[in-house]
């Protein structure tokens, strides 16, 4: 009787018409703030596969441990825009305590504040929020989550200051910020980070002021600053004894003597200092760079000279060296 019941039960089981997760590992919690998170979205046709009869770990833009089976990524990336999904980060957002990585990009009508509820996840390690509608403060709270990582917030609408309260983050690998519409300094706490300092992209911003020269006790891969209203001296950025791999500081008012610099040789491969009231000239030092990828100097009528020969310097166009008043090649030959 027994194992008539068994068979009778299987029989069942393959010919029901709708499906039995047999070992699901999807943790219930989970699936339930994560179909929770779907409606609070409007319920997108980008999350379709987000279906309660299936098991969450194999829904499209999640991914689970593993080890213990709870949700630590979710990633809702578009290659192009897509409108469908509307409204604020979902608040439910904050209930998936495992959640290491949260990841919009190409949403352009998700909008609104950055979710305050994600203050509870307390094991994020990385923030990725680009080409959105957010909006709003870049929020104080983000210094409580100490496992951060990657704060990266290019491309939305984020207003005001940057916190300063963003230097207690200990970990922080990278502090990408670019294409909003940020105001104020760059704080001075910055120079507090732990060495070598996160990679701080600020581009495209409307920040101001001097910049702080704590800042010169860093020693990032990349410092980014071009296309906001930055003024004084920067020099102290870079040096022979930095490995910094790329320094923009491009279409600003930043003035200092460049005669005076010292460059990595080894690691540096972009340096575009274009558009400001840089002046001095050309240290022979950048010869012996090794790999420039990108140079650019135009636009600083105050540097002069003769640009030095060898090492990468010819190798890019006059365009590189463009409005100033620099001689030699691979501009017109010196005439003193």
């Amino acid at each position: 009787m027994r194992r008539l019941l068994m068979m009778l039960g299987l029989y069942v089981l393959v010919l029901s018409p709708f499906p039995v997760a047999l070992s699901e590992r999807c943790h219930p919690q989970d699936k339930k703030v994560l179909l929770r998170f779907k409606k609070e979205l409007n319920n997108p046709y980008f999350l379709a596969s987000w279906d309660p009869k299936e098991d969450c770990c194999d829904w499209y833009c999640v991914k689970c441990d593993d080890r213990n089976n709870r949700i630590y990524t979710i990633f809702l990336k578009s290659d192009e825009p897509d409108p469908n999904v509307t409204g604020q980060i979902p608040p439910s957002v904050g209930d998936l305590p495992y959640l290491r990585g949260l990841n919009f990009h190409n949403l352009p009508n998700l909008v609104g504040p950055i979710q305050p509820t994600l203050a509870k996840l307390h094991k994020l390690q990385g923030i990725f929020i680009s080409n959105t509608g957010i909006s709003g403060p870049i929020p104080e709270f983000l210094a409580h989550i100490k496992t951060l990582q990657y704060i990266e917030l290019s491309s939305n609408r984020l207003s005001g200051p940057i916190p300063s309260s963003l230097s207690q983050l200990p970990n922080l690998i990278s502090l990408q910020l670019d294409r909003n519409k940020l105001t104020g300094t760059i704080p001075s706490s910055f120079g507090s980070f732990k060495k070598p300092g996160p990679d701080l992209i600020l581009s495209h911003n409307q920040l101001s002021g001097p910049i702080p020269t704590s800042l010169g006790n860093l020693d990032p891969d990349r410092i980014d600053l071009s296309g906001n209203n930055f003024v004084g001296d920067a020099s102290f950025l870079i040096g022979s004894k930095k490995k910094i791999r790329v320094f923009d500081l491009s279409r600003n008012a930043f003035s200092f003597d460049l005669s005076r610099l010292t460059f990595p040789k080894e690691t540096l491969t972009w340096l575009d200092i274009s558009h400001n009231n840089i002046y001095g000239s050309i240290p022979t030092a950048l010869t012996k760079v090794r790999y420039f990828q990108q140079l650019n100097f135009s636009f600083n009528p105050g540097l002069k000279g003769q640009i030095p020969q060898g090492g990468g310097l010819q190798t890019f166009d006059k365009y590189s060296y463009f409005h100033t008043n620099l001689c030699g090649s691979p501009l017109p030959p010196c005439t003193e």
